[in-house]
């Protein structure tokens, strides 16, 4: 359904629309600047959070291995007693990171608690089993972090989807319309003065041309 436009067709009013227009048209190109940028990060660290992943499951894969080797040895019993020599708690900092107006958490392993069996004798394989485990965190932590600013772009794409999708079929064809129809009434006008002075100066010229005949 077509729009009905009852702003009345002035001068002042073909400024303020134009000015609109010119406004909506500047942000439509500010904020199609920003999805492209965004959708080319998005490409990059997607392509990261592939590479990473690939990694994360190839160490987490490495570490089971060496696992089952471990329990193999030891049992799994002796293994329990020496995971309770660990200490459980893992702190990581989150600090808030802005990109082009997209917020995400920079993830950071602050503490990680050191390997330590006490007195028991125990076999290497149970050391390099930890530490495969401690690197697999590591990249599962890195993962997560840019999995997370991955996902918080996609948000924010689909927002300024929208916004676009607005300006350009909402504010966009309105202003233009606006101004289409001032303009038109404008010309309208001009024409009907136009036509309106015509008839004047042809009664001014019918009206001299009688007074001469009177004269004569």
């Amino acid at each position: 359904m077509r729009e009905v436009i009852t702003i009345p067709p002035t001068k002042d009013n073909l400024l303020k629309y134009k000015k609109k227009l010119r406004l909506v048209e500047r942000a439509y190109d500010l904020l199609r600047e920003k999805y492209e940028a965004l959708l080319m990060k998005l490409h990059i660290i997607t392509a990261e959070a592939v590479s990473l992943r690939e990694k994360m499951e190839a160490s987490l894969s490495e570490a089971y291995i060496e696992y089952i080797k471990t329990e193999s040895e030891l049992g799994r019993d002796m293994i329990n007693v020496f995971s309770e020599t660990t200490p459980k708690e893992v702190k990581i900092d989150s600090k808030p990171v802005e990109y082009m107006g997209v917020l995400f958490k920079d993830l950071e392993i602050e503490n990680v608690p050191e390997l330590s069996y006490g007195f028991f004798g125990i076999s290497s394989l149970l050391w390099v089993t930890a530490k495969k485990f401690r690197d697999t965190f590591t990249l599962i932590v890195q993962l997560a972090e840019i999995e997370n600013l991955a996902y918080r772009i996609i948000r924010n794409l689909q927002s300024i989807q929208l916004n676009l999708n607005a300006l350009d079929k909402v504010y966009r064809v309105r202003f233009r319309n606006i101004i289409k129809y001032i303009e038109e009434g404008l010309e309208a006008y001009e024409l009907e003065n136009i036509y309106t002075i015509k008839k004047l100066k042809q009664k001014i010229e019918a009206k001299n041309r009688a007074k001469r005949g009177s004269k004569k």
